[in-house]
């Protein structure tokens, strides 16, 4: 694939405001533009409701595919509510396959919490 593709990839954000962490879950789905492959570039969080008892992981991914990228957010205190994460471990190369869906899930580690979730995929 020639290089064009990467240096003008379509990139698009989609947001999922006040995702439930609390249950081993899907917390949202997208897909891409037709017949584009994507490569996850950035998730961010921001936690709208403490978090409790556990961290929570969010994975983003085709279903039922390799993971391309996760996404960890602490355990955190009612002081805490409101702080930003923006670490996303990114997998590899691995590329979100074109015409799939792909699905923001949570581990459902903490028994309380919930977060505004960003999901950054260049497309190309």
């Amino acid at each position: 694939m020639s290089s064009q593709f990467y240096d003008n990839a379509l990139r698009e954000t989609y947001r999922f405001p006040a995702a439930s962490l609390t249950a081993a879950a899907v917390v949202g789905r997208f897909i891409g533009p037709a017949g584009k492959v994507g490569r996850v570039v950035n998730v961010s969080s921001v936690v709208t409701t403490t978090l409790t008892v556990a961290a929570a992981a969010l994975t983003v991914g085709n279903n039922g595919a390799a993971l391309p990228a996760t996404h960890g957010i602490p355990t955190l205190t009612v002081a805490n509510t409101g702080q930003a994460s923006t670490y996303a471990e990114l997998q590899g190369n691995t590329d979100l396959a074109a015409d799939t869906v792909v699905e923001l899930a949570a581990d459902g580690a903490p028994g309380v919490g919930a977060a505004d979730v960003v999901v950054t995929v260049d497309w190309y």
